[in-house]
């Protein structure tokens, strides 16, 4: 029924419209499918109801246009309901058809695809299928919502509308990335989110590594005990000394890992506030949840200085002292992991290092180690995946953002350079909240660059990504003097006029990044 419904609805409806045919499904003996308005561009959720269906079931979906349509002699009438793809829609889209809900993904190695403009999930979805890694296709940090004028339910909204958009069934997470406060946690689980990734970076003491002993220990005798439930003398009775043992069978050995009571003072003051910030914060999960489960993730990467093996048991066993049930951790491993651009660092060292964190990870989990800013880093993805492809969650996000960009570069260059010019006169500001390298001389003059190699210039190299990237919040956000966006509206439009180019060219990038990691996990 579904389909020849459809195609009687398209040529009754009279304006012209894109049916989304991967969006039909039945539910309930309605049919369900998105279009698009060719001349508004807006998307719909049309429900036809056939001749022999009561209409009450439909009640929580809010429609704008509603009609009949059909032979009367086949039957009876179809009744139709045009309706906007809204928040109230959205929610009941969610209830009446599971696969639009985020899950929790427990141990399942991921990928997480954050979308900045709320497009690009159609592309996210292709670019995964086939590949034995779930997706997280809602991942926002409070800080880029904020950014980017978005709300934790806008975000997972979109997410779902996609989803049904493309009639994925695979099953996806939504990730509240970088939670630093309790109303933060509330904020996302009221939208609904089912994984929390807990950001305690401002109760880590980066200075740890260089105190002398004395100040060492007068910040040591002056940490949380309260909140860390237990006293130091007990402490330091449960860590100095004490042995870890990793096998390392690949290379033949095993490492032996020991505290002194040095190295605990250190890994103490360095981490052991964060690690009971992110216990209350757990606990504040665990009571919006009550029974219910969701993933917990612990990220301490946003940190000037390295985790060391030592570091990294020390965390875990606090979590797990502290009673904080984890499905991954986010280190600060060596080298840099900035923004747009590939590793930073001796490729043999991270090896190296990453070995060991996996042999910890291995030996003292289960849980996944989560790669952050991991976008565009192609040099360290094969060490990534020979080490480690079953317990990886690579963290991308802005890099949609950027690939959306070429679709901008493409068919509106001079939007594209009034991008760029802009993005260059915000980058002193919008650098501060970034650890980047990126030197503006290096940037070409948008107005010298000719149409055609716009593209190559800004978005095939490093310096031009990275500019791109960090200055999004400017760009998305930046109003006129009527407080008409400047350039999101255009930006979104020409996505939309153009979304299968958009999409195809996003999956592409995405694609790279799954293939490099889990080239061995393709179904």
């Amino acid at each position: 029924m579904g389909i020849e419904a459809v195609e009687e609805f398209k040529r009754f409806y009279g304006r012209p419209i894109k049916v989304y045919e991967a969006s039909i499904t039945e539910g309930r003996g309605y049919v369900f499918f998105l279009i698009r308005e060719l001349r508004s561009l807006d998307r719909r959720l049309v429900i036809l109801v056939p001749p022999s269906l009561r209409l009450k079931p439909l009640d929580g979906f809010e429609a704008e246009e509603t009609g009949r349509f059909g032979e009367k002699s086949e039957g009876g009438e179809f009744r139709f309901f045009v309706c906007p793809c809204n928040r109230k829609n959205a929610s009941e889209l969610r209830k009446w058809f599971p696969y639009t809900r985020p899950q929790v993904i427990g141990l399942s190695p991921a990928v997480g695809t954050g979308d900045r403009l709320g497009l690009a999930t159609p592309g996210h979805i292709r670019a995964v299928k086939g590949w034995r890694v779930l997706p997280v296709l809602a991942q926002q940090s409070i800080r880029e919502m904020v950014r980017t004028s978005r709300s934790p339910i806008d975000v997972l909204n979109d997410v779902s509308w996609g989803v049904f958009q493309e009639g994925y069934r695979g099953g996806f997470a939504a990730d509240a990335d970088h939670l630093k406060s309790v109303d933060d946690v509330k904020a996302t689980f009221e939208a609904g989110f089912t994984m929390y990734t807990i950001d305690p970076s401002d109760h880590v003491d980066d200075g740890a590594d260089s105190y002398s002993l004395k100040e060492l220990k007068d910040r040591f005798e002056a940490l949380p005990w309260d909140d860390l439930g237990c006293e130091a003398d007990g402490y330091l009775e449960a860590y100095v000394g004490r042995r870890f043992t990793l096998p390392d069978l690949e290379k033949g050995r095993t490492i032996e890992l020991a505290f002194s009571e040095e190295t605990l003072l250190r890994a103490s003051v360095k981490y052991a506030a964060a690690m009971a910030h992110t216990a209350r914060m757990y606990r504040c999960l665990k009571e919006l949840f009550g029974e219910k489960q969701f993933d917990l993730e612990v990220s301490v990467d946003e940190t000037e200085v390295p985790t060391t093996p030592l570091e990294h048991i020390f965390i875990v066993s606090e979590l797990r002292r502290l009673g904080v049930k984890f499905q991954s951790l986010a280190l600060r491993f060596v080298g840099r992991f900035e923004k747009a651009v590939d590793y930073i660092g001796d490729l043999d060292e991270f090896e190296e290092t990453f070995r060991v964190h996996v042999l910890i990870a291995r030996a003292y989990g289960p849980y996944k180690l989560s790669v952050h800013s991991g976008s565009d880093k192609f040099s360290i993805y094969p060490i990534l995946g020979k080490l480690a492809a079953d317990i990886i969650h690579l963290k991308t996000s802005g890099t949609s953002y950027l690939e959306a960009l070429r679709i901008v570069s493409r068919h509106d260059p001079e939007l594209f350079r009034e991008i760029v010019k802009y993005s260059l006169s915000g980058f002193e500001e919008d650098r501060r909240a970034y650890h980047v390298s990126l030197d503006v001389s290096q940037i070409p003059n948008p107005d010298s660059v000719p149409d055609d190699d716009l593209e190559r210039a800004f978005l095939d190299r490093e310096e031009g990504r990275q500019l791109l990237h960090i200055t999004y919040g400017s760009i998305l956000t930046a109003k006129n003097e009527c407080g008409e966006w400047l350039f999101r509206d255009r930006i979104k439009r020409l996505l939309i006029e153009n979304e299968e180019e958009h999409y195809r060219v996003v999956a592409a990038h995405i694609r790279r990044h799954i293939e490099a990691v889990w080239r061995t996990e393709h179904a």
